[in-house]
């Protein structure tokens, strides 16, 4: 099979031509036959043939797509290796590999013959099947002009080289290097743009070491007026330039005769103090003669028309540890050791992966440990500010590396940069304005700054080297000016949050999540900055803003800590966000963390709860309108103490109270009000009340709302034996709530679905189902989630009635200190039902016993509900038949209804029928009602 791609794609067999139809399939043979003869990694083949929308499931895509790329092309031509594909043919047989190899025999033996071999196959321009391969073409471009230099030069004599060898080698950069290669093949003027110290004049030098008639002309030491004369000056050393003893000429004019009729390639090294200049300069160069190409080095682009720009940020991780590496070698003898990576990668970090910073650092570990490096750069530019005793003023060290951009900037663009450092997470493209307003400057004045590489524009952002930040911070301390521009932030950031806060309640949602999301270091700093500054009241207005975006986020801890920080009781109640931040401070005191008691009496709480109800009402809103119906449920909760499993979640709501309540604060009351009915078992409510919140959250728009009544009305459903539609509102639920919730969160969501599917029989789909929980799972790495895949995994081998993989999936399961009762009562109640499919029938009911007691505790009563089938299970497998239909019965009275079709009550029915109906003596008979949740008379159950 020989396969083409100069002049059009085809595909020549022994049997003819075959079509490869489809884009998919062409680019795949393409990125297949870029490295014929070679395993490409699946990984590779899906970021080369997917770059910006990836699917939803990568490795089934690119199955799907090379099995249908293999009916196209004779058998055996695409082969399965481990980790990836691999077209076996001969590198010889595609034409663009040959090409490749020609080029490189030419370029490796100077052979011109060689070359115009391969030039001879570019018959047309290489067929590509669109976006995704701009790549290719770049290299084969390279290539090209490579062997158009041979073909040309191979009757002239090798000239001598001009530049010097370098002293180290170059690590990394291969991509920008041949991206500054490429460039110069279509555009004469070219500037490297980046921060200082990114290494634009290494990869200057080295393009040019790779191009006869390269000369190098260092501005770094030019003053304004100068330029000409240090071109003519490099000029002069590469080539001859006319004596002008006497003359009248000017320094333009000798370039200019000089350059005339040659190909020369001119590098104006680090243009950014004079910029003018350089730019008038580079235009005048270009006029010369068609011969000369320039290649720029600056901080900031020149603004000529037609300039090509490449540009360089950061070193890509693994080239900045290889090149810290490196360096710490030379430094001290020897490369960072095992024990130490993890601190090596950490200080590349830190400096942003800029190559003379990492540079700098590496130089430290003559005299210092890797340790101590990493804790200097707290203070990074005391520590870095020695630097190799030849470097140029500017690189000895890292504060002067940046000041040599500091001292360029006019007064308000020193403002902004100093406001950019107070933004941790950036700036959003869409708040410049008012960030820019706040401090007093145009909001152009950050565009200024990405042109001067202190601030890059990236994902609607602009966003800012964590060195030059630091640089602004320091700036900022010693101007003792750090504070105020931190107070700035907090007040704009609180304006930015308030705006966006209108919309977390409908269906803008996801965007102002996205933007909480986007800001959250920003938003954490500000209300660092005015606790500092004792402003409970501005503390309590930015707070306000970020109570229901945390809430959705399942922050609770950061919610407490920072409702402890800005509530103060003693504040006047005469604003919507005091309130608000009052309220919840009293709510949460009457829920303590585990192990916490809520140090408040029922009557301070009343007080206090009669005086924000008040308030609440003084000033009414979505969420005031929360408050009363809220609080009362608090009180509740109190006034029942510790001691007492009784159901105390109950929502107390007036009539007058809901009809007054905006159609959103509505929505979330009778959504509680389901919430209590499950807890409380009382079926017929739940259905009620869930069917109205689903329909007003619709009607809202409210993606969150939806998703959380959806939830209740699929267990509402499934009770009622409605199982199709109970699968129907679970999948819209989760489909509402992707992305808006922890991953945890959705992955319950989804394994209510697999549970339903289960009582449907429907178990291929479900299993199906749990392949795609435990990828999110394994993506998301959180303990829950890991923990959450595991327990459904264990749902579906229990249902299989496979107790082996369900108790190898339960003891996978390691739950950190303090994890919710509820989830370690079903993990203990799952691992009882796959013990009890195995006989071991002891095991199971410790397993049960320890279930019960979490279960109890934490007054979650579905789950209490789940614990009982399992104990009722355990019964029926022990012969204990009046236990197990007690058991039976308490789990449907503490639900509200019998779940008849979930797999382990099947069986535990089935082995039921297997016992005798004749009455046993297993002790004392009922005791308390079945509804009632009576510690002793659920544990009598297991004795």
């Amino acid at each position: 099979m020989r396969v083409r791609f100069f002049g059009g794609l085809s595909v020549a067999t022994d049997d003819g031509d075959a079509v490869v139809p489809g884009r998919g399939q062409q680019s795949l043979l393409l990125r297949l036959a870029v490295d014929a003869g070679t395993t490409v990694s699946a990984r590779a083949l899906v970021e080369d043939l997917w770059p910006l929308d990836v699917p939803d499931d990568p490795r089934a895509a690119l199955q799907s797509l090379v099995s249908r790329l293999r009916r196209a092309l004779p058998a055996g031509s695409v082969s399965s290796t481990p980790g990836g594909y691999r077209l076996d043919v001969d590198r010889r047989d595609v034409d663009i590999t040959l090409f490749q190899d020609l080029v490189a025999e030419a370029r490796e033996t100077d052979d011109g013959a060689r070359a115009r071999e391969a030039l001879a196959l570019w018959t047309g321009d290489v067929w590509t099947p669109g976006e995704g391969f701009d790549w290719l073409v770049r290299d084969l471009l390279e290539d090209r002009a490579h062997a158009e230099r041979l073909a040309a030069a191979a009757p002239a004599p090798a000239a001598p080289p001009v530049l010097p060898a370098p002293v180290t080698t170059l690590i990394g950069r291969g991509d920008e290097l041949d991206a500054i290669r490429a460039r110069l093949t279509t555009d004469r003027l070219v500037t490297i743009v980046g921060p200082g110290g990114a290494g634009k004049t290494t990869l200057a030098v080295e393009t040019a070491r790779g191009l006869a008639g390269a000369i190098v002309v260092e501005l770094a030491p030019a003053a304004a007026g100068e330029v000409w004369t240090a071109i003519a000056g490099a000029v002069g050393r590469g080539m001859r330039v006319r004596d002008t003893t006497g003359a009248t000429s000017t320094s333009a004019e000798r370039v200019a005769e000089a350059v005339a009729g040659r190909e020369v390639l001119l590098v104006l090294d680090n243009c950014e103090h004079v910029t003018g200049e350089a730019a008038d300069a580079a235009l005048t160069l270009l006029g010369m003669s068609e011969g000369v190409r320039v290649l720029a080095t600056s901080r900031e682009p020149l603004g000529i028309p037609g300039e090509a720009f490449v540009d360089l940020g950061p070193l890509p991780p693994a080239d900045a540890d290889a090149l810290f590496a490196r360096r710490v070698r030379s430094a001290r003898g020897s490369e960072p050791t095992p024990d130490e990576h993890e601190t090596a990668a950490r200080i590349v970090r830190r400096l942003d992966g800029l190559p003379l910073a990492i540079e700098l650092a590496a130089a430290r570990t003559r005299t210092l440990t890797l340790a101590e490096i990493d804790a200097g750069l707290d203070d990074r530019f005391a520590l870095l500010s020695r630097g190799p005793r030849l470097s140029s003023e500017r690189h000895r060290t890292l504060r002067a590396l940046i000041d040599w951009s500091w001292d360029t900037l006019t007064d308000p663009e020193r403002v902004a940069l100093r406001a950019a450092a107070v933004f941790p997470d950036g700036i959003g493209a869409s708040d410049a304005r008012a960030v820019a307003t706040a401090f007093g400057v145009d909001a152009d004045t950050l565009d200024a700054l990405v042109d001067r590489s202190l601030l890059t524009r990236r994902d609607g952002r602009f966003r800012m080297l964590e060195t030059v930040r630091e640089y602004g911070l320091d700036r900022l301390r010693t101007d003792g000016e750090e504070e105020r521009y931190r107070r700035t932030a907090a007040d704009v950031l609180t304006v930015l949050a308030a705006r966006w806060e209108q919309d977390v309640r409908g269906p803008g949602l996801p965007a102002a999540l996205a933007w909480f999301d986007a800001n959250d270091e920003n938003l954490t700093a500000a209300l660092r900055a005015v606790a500092r500054a004792g402003d409970r009241r501005a503390g309590a207005r930015l707070l306000r803003s970020l109570l229901w975006p945390w809430a959705i986020r399942e922050r609770s801890d950061d919610l407490r800590r920072a409702v402890a920080d800005v509530a103060d009781p003693t504040t006047p109640l005469d604003d919507e966000p005091t309130i608000v931040v009052e309220a919840v401070a009293l709510f949460s005191a009457t829920f303590p963390e585990p192990g916490g008691t809520t140090g408040l009496s029922p009557k301070v709480f009343l007080a206090r709860r009669l005086e924000l109800e008040e308030a609440a009402h003084r000033h009414p809103s979505e969420v005031t309108a929360l408050i009363p119906p809220l609080l009362r449920l608090a009180g509740s909760v109190l006034a029942v103490g510790d001691g007492d499993a009784a159901r105390t979640w109950h929502v107390d709501v007036t009539d007058a109270e809901l009809h007054a309540a905006p159609p959103w604060s509505r929505a979330i009351l009778h959504t509680l009000h389901a919430g209590a009915a499950q807890n409380a078992g009382d079926a017929a409510t739940l259905g009620v009340e869930s069917g109205r919140a689903l329909e007003m959250f619709t009607a809202i728009g409210d993606p969150w709302g939806t998703g959380f009544a959806s939830q209740l009305r699929a267990e509402w459903l499934i009770l009622e034996g409605r199982l199709d539609e109970a699968l129907l509102v679970t999948d819209r639920s989760s489909d509402a709530i992707r992305g808006l919730t922890s991953v945890s969160d959705f992955l319950q969501q989804r394994a209510q679905a697999v549970g339903i599917l289960l009582r449907l029989g429907r178990d291929d789909e479900a299993r199906a189902r749990v392949e795609e929980i435990e990828r999110l799972a394994d993506a998301d790495g959180s303990v829950r989630s890991v923990a959450q895949a595991a327990m459904t995994v264990a749902h579906v081998a229990v249902a299989a009635g496979d107790g082996a993989e369900a108790l190898r999936a339960v003891e996978r399961i390691t739950l950190e200190p303090g994890f919710p009762d509820q989830f370690v009562a079903w993990r203990d109640a799952q691992r009882a039902q796959a013990l009890l499919l195995l006989d071991r029938h002891d095991e199971a009911r410790d397993a049960l016993r320890s279930a019960l007691e979490r279960a109890i505790r934490s007054r979650d009563f579905p789950i209490v509900a789940t614990v009982l089938l399992a104990i009722a299970g355990w019964n029926a497998a022990t012969g204990r038949r009046s236990r197990a239909e007690e058991a039976l019965a308490r789990a449907a009275a503490v639900r509200g209804a019998a779940d008849v079709r979930d797999p382990f009550f099947v069986w535990t029915r089935e082995r039921l029928a297997e016992l005798p109906e004749a009455p046993t003596t297993e002790g004392p008979g009922i005791r308390t009602p079945l509804s009632d949740v009576d510690a002793e008379a659920l544990a009598a159950l297991l004795d």
